[in-house]
This record gives structure tokens, sequence and C-alpha cells, in this order.
């Protein structure tokens, strides 16, 4: 005999996955930070700003985005974009990672926006190369001068 269709049950899952859907997974922020991200957070500390790490944005249904630093008092995002991802190196032609990686960072952008934050992007290349212009354009989007 076959089993019977149980609504409750059913219901029961539909309204425990739906939950689940609007909740971002908890293990984020546990992750180790890449050798630019501690930069950009000793940066960070050094400017007394209070921020928090990976930072989710509802994408869709069930996604989120996540953004490497939230600066909580002012509504500001960074994302530190490294050169292997972003297609930053001159010995390689563009590949299927990086254009992903761009793809990524125009909904990022897109959402950021649509939420109210201002995103600052830091390349590589500049935190690198250019500290201090970095330090003073994140002291400029916080309020800082």
């Amino acid at each position: 005999m076959p089993k019977k269709y149980n609504k409750r049950a059913v219901e029961r899952l539909r309204r425990r996955m739906r939950e689940d859907a609007d909740t971002p997974p908890m293990n984020r922020k546990n992750k180790p930070m890449s050798n630019l991200e501690r930069m950009v957070a000793d940066m960070l500390d050094d400017l007394k700003i209070e921020w928090e790490r990976e930072k989710p944005l509802k994408y869709m249904r069930g996604h989120f985005r996540y953004y490497d630093f939230h600066l909580i008092e002012h509504g500001v995002l960074i994302e530190v974009d490294g050169a292997y991802w972003h297609g930053e190196r001159e010995d390689k032609k563009p590949s299927y990672v990086t254009m992903m990686a761009k793809k990524n960072d125009a909904v990022k952008a897109w959402l950021a926006k649509n939420n109210g934050y201002t995103l600052i992007r830091i390349k590589e290349k500049e935190l690198t190369g250019d500290y201090n212009m970095v330090k003073e354009n994140i002291s400029r989007y916080a309020g800082k001068k």
C-alpha cells in the first residue's frame, strides 16, 4: 500500500525551507583572512573604525553575496580584489574564472547600491603600492579627516 500524503508535514518542511532561505550561513566570519584582508583590517584598526567581516546581503531567495568588510557606523562596504582572481596579472589572458569574478563584482556593486551602501574596491596593486593613499581614501569615506 502506498504511503499517504501528509499535508501538514509537507507544509512544515516548506515553512522551514523558507525560513532557512532568509538566514545566511553563520560560518563565513570564521574563515581565515588573506594577507590583503589582514592589511586592510590592520588599517581599519589604526584608523579606529569599527568594522565587521563577511557582511552578507541577500541577493536572491536563499542566496547571499558577502563583502569583505563593513564599516558599521558609516554604511560603507569594502571589497579587497586580489590580482589572481580579478584578472590583474599581465602574464595571462582573461580566463573563465576572471570573467566570472568580474560578473560577481558587478552584481555586488549593484546589490550594495540598492541596499544603500557605498562600496569601496581596493585592488591589490593599490594596497601594496600606495598604502597611504588607500588609508586616506578609507578615512575620507568614514569621515575621519
